[in-house]
């Protein structure tokens, strides 16, 4: 075999065997590459659903921080509507005069009597009030209650006070007149 020949036969099985090899490398990088692509699809869901989860949780956390500021509104709202009845009412404690107060009082003034006895001393917030003591033969202090309406009955001997003014009252039956007004004014249908 002549010399031409044989390198021609040896650059030839050198082109096969690099055809071979570039073949086998490109088949390679096609294996490699879709392994990633599958590795990448699958991080990719597995991303995509963390983010889902955690856009989810993101949600019903501001979805129940939302409901509670809504809550808080309404109860505050209740709450000034329920004020404004105290002061309407206590508005209308203060228009009362003539017999109109004297008729409110003056079952609350013989309530008390019934438990303290006559010998009390009656603290007034308006002249009505005095008038009222003495029309009943009751003491009557110099001292007046600072009140809207109504008296203070105390025993002589001081130890027990019974606080009916408009203000004593309301405030010793708050939680009560709140719960009452509020389920009128907020019956839940």
């Amino acid at each position: 075999m002549s010399l031409d020949k044989l390198v021609a036969q040896i650059e030839e099985d050198a082109n096969r065997e690099i055809d071979r090899i570039i073949g086998e490398a490109k088949a390679e990088v096609e294996k490699k590459i879709k392994e990633a692509e599958k590795e990448a699809k699958k991080e990719g869901s597995l991303l995509l659903q963390r983010a889902e989860r955690e856009f989810e949780n993101l949600r019903r956390s501001e979805l129940s921080r939302v409901r509670h500021e809504v809550r808080m509104d309404v109860l505050k709202k209740k709450e000034e509507i329920i004020n404004e009845c105290f002061s309407k009412a206590m508005e209308r404690f203060r228009k009362l005069s003539g017999r109109e107060y004297v008729g409110f009082v003056k079952p609350l003034v013989e309530k008390s009597i019934k438990e303290i006895g006559k010998n009390c001393v009656i603290l007034p917030s308006r002249e009505e009030d005095k008038r009222l003591a003495k029309e009943l033969g009751l003491s009557v202090s110099d001292e007046m209650v600072k009140a809207t309406g109504g008296v203070v009955v105390k025993s002589k001997d001081g130890r027990v006070t019974i606080d009916n003014t408009f203000e004593g009252m309301l405030k010793r039956m708050e939680s009560e007149i709140r719960e009452r007004v509020g389920g009128l004014l907020f019956m839940e249908m």
